[in-house]
C-alpha cells in the first residue's frame, strides 16, 4: 500500500469526522480483521452478521494500530480518550471502506486494471491473467476470493505500491453489486467467464444474473473491452452488445465461427493436462494467427479461461505465443484444483468452491484421467435458491452417465445427488457389477470414520463441494 495520510483518508470518505488525532504518521495498510492489525494499520470496525468490530477496539489499540474508523459514537469517545490513537468517525463503515477505496484507486492513474467475474471459474481465470500480464507488467491479483464489498477494497489496499497492473476479483451476492465494485475500481478491461446457476436465490434468473455480472462494464469509457465466454447461452455478442453501453468493445472467445478467439481440436488427458488449437481473428496481423494452446492444468474448461487471459494480453500489447508460454507458470490459488499424488493414490483437490457447472466439469476431467478406479466425492452445493435439488439431481445423473466407479456424497443438500444417481443406475439396467457403486453420509466426520475401508490402492478421487462443507479435513483423512 502507498503510504497514505489521515488527511487524505477523511477526505475520501463522505461525512467522516475526526474525533482525535495522535499525530502525522502515515498509514502503511488496512485492516477489517483485528488480528491483521500491525503499526500503521488504518482498523475499520466493521459491524458483520457474527461479530461488530467495535468490540476488538482494545485489542486492536494493543497491537498497536495508528488509526481506527467506526460508526458507534461511544465507542469513538471512548477510544478517543486514551489519546494515542486517531479515531475517525462514519455513518456506515462498510460504506466507508469502499469510497476510500474508490478514491485510492482514481487517484493511482498509471495503473492498468482488469476486472473478472462469473458464476464459475473466475478465480482461475483470474490466476491465468496474472501469468500472462506478468509477461509484460509487474502485476497484483486477488489473493484467494476477496472479491467482496469488503474483499475488493482490501485487495486494493494490499497491492504493492510499484504494481503496473491489477487483475481483480468480483464476486455478487446479497451484499454488493459488480457495478458497485467496478465503480470503486474503474477497471479499463472486464472478463465474464460464464453465467450460471449460482446465486440464483438472490437474483432470480439467469436474465437478470446477466445483467448483474455484465455491471462489471459499468463504469466504461468509449472503446474499452468487455471480453466473455460466447460459448455461455446467456454471453453471446448479440445479448452482451444490448446490455453494455455503445462503444464498449467486445471480444468473443468459444468455438463458434464469429468468435474473436476460437477454441478446437481439445485434448483433455485428465491430470496431465489439456490442449488444443487457438485461431485468433481481432484485425490486428500482428497478433492473429492459428496457435497450440497447451496447460498443465486439470479439466478442458480451463483452456476457455487460459484463453480468456490470452485475450486480455492481447489487449494490453502482449502476443499469443508470449502469452501461451507464461502460462506454463500459472499456479492456481489454493484448493482449486490441486493434485495431490500419493504412494498409493491421487486426490483432485476441488474444495473451494461448486457449483452444478464446475461439479460436472470436474467429474468429466475426472473420467479423462487414467486410474483403476475413478471415486468422487461430492458435498452440499449452497445459494441455489428454490432449483437445488433438482439442480443437484442433475449432478448424481450426470455422474452415473459418466461412468463413475464409485460416488460418496456428504452432506443434506447432497442426499440428492445420491437419489438421482440410484435412479440413473436403475433406468441404465446395467448389471449390478457395471453400476456406479453409491454411498451417501449425512456429515463429513461420519464419512471419515470409514474412508480407510472404502478408498483402494491405484483410487483417482475427486473432493468437491461449497467452501462452507470444509472438505479439506476429508482430505486430510485420506491415507
Amino acid at each position: 500500500m502507498k503510504k497514505t495520510g489521515i488527511k487524505y483518508i477523511l477526505e475520501s470518505m463522505h461525512g467522516a469526522k475526526l474525533i482525535s488525532d495522535a499525530g502525522s504518521k502515515e498509514v502503511t495498510s488496512v485492516a477489517i480483521d483485528s488480528r491483521q492489525v500491525k503499526s500503521g494499520t488504518l482498523f475499520f470496525a466493521v459491524i458483520g452478521g457474527r461479530n461488530d468490530g467495535h468490540d476488538f477496539l482494545p485489542a486492536v489499540k494493543e497491537s498497536g494500530c495508528l488509526a481506527a474508523v467506526v460508526s458507534n459514537p461511544d465507542w469513538a469517545n471512548k477510544i478517543a480518550e486514551t489519546g494515542d490513537m486517531t479515531v475517525i468517525l462514519v455513518n456506515n463503515t462498510r460504506d466507508a471502506l469502499m469510497q476510500l477505496a474508490k478514491q485510492y484507486m482514481a487517484d493511482w492513474k498509471d495503473l492498468i486494471k482488469v476486472a473478472i467475474t462469473g458464476s464459475v471459474g473466475k478465480t482461475s481465470t483470474k490466476d491465468f491473467l496474472g501469468a500472462v500480464l506478468s509477461a509484460k507488467y509487474k502485476t497484483g491479483k486477488t489473493p484467494g476470493n476477496l472479491n467482496s464489498d469488503y474483499g475488493v477494497p482490501l485487495t486494493v489496499f494490499g497491492f504493492e505500491e510499484d504494481i503496473e497492473a491489477a487483475v481483480i476479483e468480483m464476486g455478487a451476492g446479497e451484499s454488493v453489486h459488480i457495478s458497485e465494485l467496478a465503480d470503486i475500481i474503474h477497471p479499463q478491461i472486464g472478463v465474464v467467464t460464464n453465467v450460471g446457476t449460482s446465486h440464483l436465490e438472490v437474483f432470480g434468473t439467469r436474465e437478470e444474473l446477466t445483467i448483474e455480472k455484465l455491471g462489471i462494464a459499468k463504469c466504461f469509457k468509449d472503446n474499452e473491452t468487455i471480453i466473455v465466454n460466447s460459448d455461455c447461452d446467456m454471453l453471446t455478442r448479440q445479448k452482451v452488445s444490448r446490455i453494455v453501453s455503445v462503444g464498449t468493445d467486445i471480444l468473443t472467445v468459444g468455438s463458434k465461427g464469429d468468435d474473436n478467439f476460437i477454441l478446437y481440436n481439445i485434448k483433455d488427458k485428465g491430470i496431465d493436462g489439456v490442449s488444443c488449437a487457438l485461431d485468433v481473428y481481432t484485425g490486428n496481423e500482428d497478433y492473429d494467427g492459428t496457435f497450440e494452446l497447451s496447460i498443465p492444468v486439470v479439466g478442458a474448461h480451463n483452456l476457455g479461461n487460459a484463453a480468456l487471459a490470452i485475450a486480455v494480453g492481447m489487449r494490453l500489447g502482449i502476443k499469443p505465443k508470449d502469452a501461451i508460454s507464461a502460462l506454463a507458470d500459472t499456479h492456481f490459488s489454493s484448493g482449486r484444483l490441486e493434485i495431490d499424488r500419493r504412494d498409493n493414490l491421487t486426490i483432485i483437490n476441488d474444495v473451494y468452491n461448486a457449483s452444478p457447472e464446475s461439479m460436472k466439469a470436474g467429474i468429466k476431467m475426472l473420467m479423462a484421467s487414467k486410474a483403476e478406479r475413478h471415486v468422487a466425492i461430492l458435498g452440499d452445493m449452497f445459494e441455489l435458491g428454490d432449483e437445488s435439488e433438482v439442480l443437484h439431481e442433475s449432478v448424481g445423473d450426470y455422474a452415473v452417465g459418466a461412468g463413475l466407479d464409485l460416488l460418496i456424497t456428504i452432506g443434506t443438500n447432497a442426499e440428492a445427488i445420491a437419489n438421482a444417481a440410484k435412479a440413473a443406475n436403475r433406468e441404465a439396467g446395467r448389471n449390478i457389477a457395471s453400476q456406479t457403486r453409491l454411498i451417501s453420509y449425512k456429515d463429513k466426520d461420519e464419512a471419515i470414520k470409514d474412508l480407510s475401508t472404502i478408498l483402494h490402492r491405484g483410487d483417482l478421487i475427486l473432493v468437491k463441494a461449497s467452501r462452507g462443507m470444509k472438505l479439506e479435513d476429508v482430505i486430510s483423512a485420506i491415507n
